[in-house]
């Protein structure tokens, strides 16, 4: 085993002589390996920086948003969208779109934008549920009784800090059309899940018949549900 070559020998020397014969093709796949390894290089750079300039972007749209110069954000957060589609600043601007769109009292251009964008799948199930409390109060602006109270079912169904707004805006909905139990039974659940700050303890208590047992409130009067 000792006098038989050296593998790797070999195989270098097989190589070599390969090279030898065919010194054109190989300087051909040489320069293959170099131009895909430059493409390869100057898309992820080219990604890099459309991830920066987006980010960038949508940063100064949300100081527009900030200073409450709510129709030149929107339309900053639009610009963020069509310039950067596909990075991760680009889709969330359209959900800021949509918040801009609202403080501004376009209701009907609000609801177009959240359901815009909950159409194409947010990523994070907290970012869905902003959207749809947003969708909710949209339409609830717009006299879309029904339409809300789905939004804010679908919201109040997921776990995040939007939950407990969905379920009051459920059980108002609720109570405004005649459904004083299923109002009730909604402030009696939040009562009981959460331990609200001290102001929507007294409201959620005023909905709710007298001697109503209630938890003690969270430490430093904050709401355990992220309650806004």
């Amino acid at each position: 085993m000792l006098r038989r070559p050296d593998e790797f020998h070999t195989l270098t020397n097989r190589a070599a002589a390969w090279v030898g014969r065919n010194r054109e093709l190989a300087g051909g796949i040489a320069l293959g390996v170099l131009v895909v390894a430059a493409v390869v290089l100057g898309i992820s750079q080219y990604r890099t920086s459309q991830i920066d300039r987006a980010a960038e972007a949508f940063r100064a749209a949300q100081a527009t948003f900030g200073a409450g110069r709510f129709a030149d954000a929107a339309a900053a957060f639009q610009a963020v969208t069509e310039s950067y589609p596909r990075t991760p600043s680009g889709r969330l601007a359209d959900l800021y779109r949509a918040h801009a769109l609202a403080r501004q009292g376009d209701a009907t251009g609000a609801a177009t934008v959240y359901s815009e964008y909950l159409a194409t799948g947010p990523a994070a199930g907290y970012l869905r549920q902003e959207a749809l409390d947003g969708l909710a109060h949209a339409r609830e602006s717009a006299q879309d009784t029904a339409a809300a109270l789905d939004a804010y079912t679908q919201a109040a169904a997921l776990d995040g800090p939007y939950r407990a707004d969905a379920l009051l805006g459920a059980a108002r909905l609720q109570e405004a059309g005649g459904h004083g139990d299923a109002a009730r039974e909604i402030y009696t659940r939040l009562l009981k899940e959460s331990q609200p700050d001290p102001d929507l303890r007294t409201l959620l208590l005023s909905k709710l018949p007298p001697g109503t047992e209630a938890p003690p409130a969270a430490p430093g009067g904050r709401s355990a549900v992220g309650f806004p």
